[in-house]
């Protein structure tokens, strides 16, 4: 089913959507007719784009948004998506994710990719999410922006507010406070990632500033140098990611939080790799 450009992460994905529903009004649509209304002289390049054989060109996008009928708003928003399909690095993606923002029209209670993008692009709105309905705040963004640490604007808090409720993350409850439905908000893995990686950044950051900020007793941050084989990389990841998970449990089990803690697990390469020293595994 062919929707709006904005709910879409892949741009070949709208395309094999709206080439559907064509055909699926008008029978007789083809590749072809496709072709010859964009002004393209490849006849098979609609066809090879959908199918993964052929990218889109700075020359062929403005034919093929004339092709699709766009506006010149979503004839905008379609260069970005191909842009960001068709980029290689987490820079230029995240670059055209940003651009992307900046072209998406409003849409009522519904939750497009872009959506997703952004609820991971600033370290505050998890916290939000938690300090929302930990703190009887009764709609004074204020209070709950000095309510971070450190401490966000008003309008920081207001429009993180909003963007939460927009996703179904958080709700106002009968009693005027807010809670978090059961409801799960996903998308595209390739717009989520680079949002978690801006994320994992920013919080990594904090990690480094809780050093001086807090005091020991209000902190637990240490570190492990380690050498580490092919055969124990996994292991050791593993362990981590079960960690996470006891953690995520006793967190759910406590009934009465009052304070949002960031717990950030960092294990990473600090040297290239040695040369094959002659020990076996």
């Amino acid at each position: 089913m062919l929707k709006r450009i904005e709910y879409y992460a892949d741009y070949r994905q709208f395309l094999r959507d709206f080439y559907e529903d064509r055909k699926r009004h008008s029978p007789g649509y083809s590749f072809r007719v496709f072709c010859r209304t964009s002004g393209i002289k490849s006849p098979s390049l609609f066809k090879e784009v959908i199918q993964g054989k052929r990218n889109l060109t700075k020359k062929t996008i403005p034919a093929f948004a004339r092709g699709l009928g766009l506006t010149d708003a979503d004839a905008s928003f379609f260069t970005q998506l191909v842009a960001f399909n068709q980029s290689t690095t987490p820079e230029e993606k995240q670059a055209c994710l940003e651009r992307m923002r900046g072209l998406k029209r409003p849409v009522k209670q519904k939750t497009v990719p872009l959506d997703q993008y952004e609820y991971y692009a600033k370290w505050y709105n998890p916290v939000l999410r938690e300090m929302a309905c930990i703190l009887d705040w009764r709609g004074d963004f204020a209070l709950l922006a000095r309510s971070l640490d450190p401490p966000i604007s008003t309008r920081e808090a207001r429009s993180s507010v909003a963007l939460l409720v927009r996703l179904g993350m958080i709700a106002k409850g009968p009693d005027g406070r807010y809670v978090q439905p059961d409801r799960a908000i996903t998308t595209g893995p390739e717009v989520s990632s680079v949002g978690v990686r801006m994320l994992n950044h920013h919080l990594s950051l904090l990690g480094a500033e809780a050093l001086s900020r807090f005091a020991p007793s209000h902190r637990d941050i240490s570190s492990v140098v380690i050498g580490v084989s092919p055969r124990t990389f996994p292991l050791i990841k593993q362990e981590i990611q079960e960690f996470r998970r006891r953690i995520i449990r006793i967190a759910d089990e406590d009934e009465c939080p009052d304070q949002v803690y960031d717990v950030n697990i960092q294990f990473f390469p600090a040297s290239k790799k040695a040369p094959n020293t002659g020990r076996t595994e």
